[in-house]
C-alpha cells in the first residue's frame, strides 16, 4: 500500500523525535519526488544531509527556529565519528548551505564555527513541508503587513527593501557585491533567494495594485507619468537610496541589470532593460566605453529624484517627519534583513 508525502515525511520527522536521525528509518528509500522530497532530490543530498535537514524542520514545527551546530549534529548521529562526518556537510560550499535548505546565522568558517554556531531551516524548504502538511508556515515574510500603502514613505520603504532582497539575491547568482559593508552578506543558497524575492515582489506589486494613489503618493505618480514598471522603479529606487544614504553619486549600469536578473540567461535577455529609463531622461548614463552603455556609471538626474519624492509638490508635514525618521534608520540595512527574517513590522 503506497503513503503519501505527508505520511511519509511523518513517520521520519517521528523517528528523528527519538533523538537520532538514525533511527529516521530507510533515509536511502525516501522519496526521491514530490512537494517537500524533490526539494531535497533536487539539491543532490545523501542520506546524512537529508537526516540534517529532517531535525532542522523537526525542531522549527516544534516552534525551535534554530538550533546550534553542536545540538543539530547529535541529534543527527549517536557517535563521534558520525558527527565529524555531519560537521563536515556543514561547509559553506556544501550542498546544505548553497542549497538553502540549512542556513547558519552567522557565516562559516571550518567545523569549529559551525559546531559552534546556530543554524536554521531554509525558509522555502519550511513552506514546502508546511504545505504538505496543509499548516501554514508562518514565516516572517508571510506576515508582513498588506493593503494598500498610506503614503510615499511608506512605499519607498518597501521598494528599498527589495531592492536590497535583489541585491542579495545578485550577489550570490553573479559572485559579486558591489555595495560592500550594506550588511547584504547571506549564506541563503540561489533558490532561496530567488524565492525570496519572487514573494516580496508579489507583495509588493499587490500593494502597489490596490493602492490608488493619485496626488497623495508621488511615487504612483511618477510611475504613472512614466509608464514604468516595478523593477524600473526599483532600479530607480536603487540609484535613489545609493546617493541619499550611502553617498553613492553613480551605481556601474551592468550592475542595475544584474540586480533585476534571476540567471545569467535572464541578465543576457535584459541586457538593454536601462535604454527606455534613458530615453526618458529617467537615468544619466556617463562614462561610458565606447558606445557601451553597461560600462557606464548610472545616476539619477536631479529633477527625477524631486518627483520621486514629491519636491516638488511639497510633502505633507507629517509624512516628512515618518520619512525623515525613516532615512535615519537606513544607516545600515541590517534593519530590513531582520525584517525580512520575520521581525514585526
Amino acid at each position: 500500500m503506497s503513503h503519501s508525502e505527508s505520511e511519509i515525511l511523518q513517520q521520519l520527522l517521528d523517528a528523528v523525535d527519538g533523538g537520532s536521525g538514525e533511527r529516521a528509518g530507510p533515509l536511502a528509500g525516501r522519496p526521491s519526488e514530490g512537494h517537500f522530497f524533490g526539494a531535497l532530490e533536487a539539491a543532490g543530498l545523501d542520506d546524512l544531509e537529508a537526516a540534517l535537514v529532517l531535525v532542522a524542520l523537526a525542531a522549527r514545527l516544534e516552534g525551535l527556529a534554530t538550533l546550534s551546530g553542536r545540538d543539530l549534529v547529535a541529534r543527527v548521529a549517536p557517535d563521534s565519528a558520525r558527527r565529524l562526518a555531519a560537521l563536515g556537510r556543514l561547509t559553506p560550499g556544501g550542498r546544505l548551505v548553497q542549497s538553502g535548505l540549512l542556513v547558519p546565522e552567522m557565516a562559516q568558517g571550518g567545523p569549529a564555527e559551525a559546531h559552534a554556531g546556530s543554524w536554521r531551516l531554509g525558509d522555502a524548504v519550511f513552506v514546502r513541508a508546511c504545505e504538505v502538511f496543509a499548516r501554514p508556515s508562518e514565516t516572517g515574510q508571510g506576515s508582513r503587513t498588506s493593503g494598500a500603502y498610506r503614503n510615499n514613505a511608506e512605499l519607498l520603504a518597501d521598494l528599498r527593501r527589495l531592492s536590497l532582497v535583489y541585491r542579495r539575491r545578485a550577489a550570490r547568482i553573479f559572485h559579486l557585491d558591489p555595495w560592500t559593508g550594506t550588511g547584504i552578506e547571506t549564506s541563503d543558497g540561489p533558490d532561496e533567494l530567488v524565492a525570496q524575492a519572487q514573494d516580496l515582489t508579489t507583495r509588493v506589486a499587490e500593494r502597489m495594485a490596490v493602492t490608488d494613489g493619485g496626488e497623495r503618493i508621488p511615487l504612483l505618480r511618477f510611475r504613472d507619468e512614466h509608464n514604468l514598471d516595478l523593477d524600473a522603479l526599483v532600479i530607480l529606487v536603487t540609484v535613489l537610496f545609493q546617493e541619499l544614504v550611502e553617498g553613492v553619486g553613480a551605481v556601474d549600469a551592468v550592475d542595475l541589470v544584474k540586480l533585476v536578473s534571476e540567471s545569467e540567461a535572464d541578465l543576457v535577455r535584459r541586457r538593454r532593460l536601462l535604454r527606455p529609463l534613458v530615453t526618458k531622461q529617467l537615468l544619466r548614463l556617463e562614462g561610458a566605453y565606447g558606445d557601451k552603455e553597461l560600462t557606464a556609471d548610472a545616476s539619477l538626474p536631479n529633477e527625477v529624484i524631486a518627483g520621486m519624492l514629491g519636491d516638488d509638490v511639497g510633502i505633507p508635514s507629517d509624512e516628512a517627519i515618518d520619512f525623515h525618521a525613516y532615512l535615519q534608520d537606513l544607516q545600515s540595512s541590517d534593519s530590513f534583513f531582520l525584517d525580512l527574517d520575520g521581525r514585526p513590522d
